[in-house]
């Protein structure tokens, strides 16, 4: 938590002294954007969501997005289809239905 809170200081004075206008963006995966959100709901004033914007990475938005569309596609023979295709065994097309895939097939 108390590296978190320095790493966001140090971004807004950065951005501060190069461009005083700019609301700061910083991108973390999801643990940090967690203890990112609580750092900014304790200290609203220096480092809330007025002040600083956090984002989660794109490799968990990803997730996320593939964890929720999952249930939609998991009767729709969609991963038979993957795997008559040779595009990949049926396993690893089940995995994608439920986002787990991207870290452990698709890097």
């Amino acid at each position: 938590m108390a590296m978190m809170t320095h790493v966001m200081e140090v971004v807004l004075a950065a951005i501060k002294h190069l461009n005083p206008q700019q609301v700061p963006v910083l991108v973390v995966d999801q643990p940090l954007f967690a203890l990112c959100k609580i750092i900014e709901h304790l200290r609203p004033e220096s480092l809330g969501e007025d002040v600083f914007v956090l984002l989660m990475g794109g490799l968990h938005i990803e997730m996320a997005a593939l964890r929720a569309l999952g249930p939609l596609l998991q009767q729709s023979g969609w991963d038979e289809a993957l795997a008559a295709a040779g595009v990949t065994t049926s396993g690893r097309a089940q995995s994608m239905l439920k986002g787990s895939h991207v870290t452990r097939y698709a890097h």
